[in-house]
């Protein structure tokens, strides 16, 4: 992308401060008297490199959370637990302990194939994790 030259982004700013209705032709015009420079770049590329960034940077910002539908969120059906039961955490740590076996397998794969390899065989893992979680 080509580098912004800061007095026709301040030039930009200023036009779009006093008309935001100003069309990208008037704009790429008043640029290339600023920056002969600019006049090496096409229309869309004028408009991504200056318009179209001050208009970014003017614009309020939406909230992460908002969604469509509402926004609510629903109640879980019924509360969870702080910790898992004591009688649970021997099978919760023996599928803990496979996972990071696998985990380790996988790190310790020389390359694509070994990767591959110990996805393959995958249900090895599962089977070991569903007795141990049993």
């Amino acid at each position: 992308m080509a580098e912004a030259n800061p007095k026709v982004m301040e030039m930009v700013r200023d036009e779009l401060e006093k008309n935001p209705d100003v069309s990208n032709p008037e704009l790429f015009e008043k640029a290339k008297g600023i920056d002969k420079n600019v006049s090496k770049l096409s229309a869309r590329q004028f408009n991504a490199t200056y318009p179209l960034q001050v208009k970014r940077s003017t614009k309020p910002r939406k909230r992460a959370t908002s969604r469509k539908g509402g926004g609510t969120r629903k109640a879980a059906s019924k509360p969870r637990s702080q910790s898992p039961a004591p009688a649970a955490n021997g099978g919760r740590d023996k599928v803990r302990k496979l996972l990071l076996e696998l985990a380790r397998d996988i790190a310790n794969a020389q390359g694509k194939g070994d990767v591959v390899d110990v996805v393959a065989g995958i249900d090895r893992y599962v089977d070991r994790v569903v007795k141990a979680a049993g």
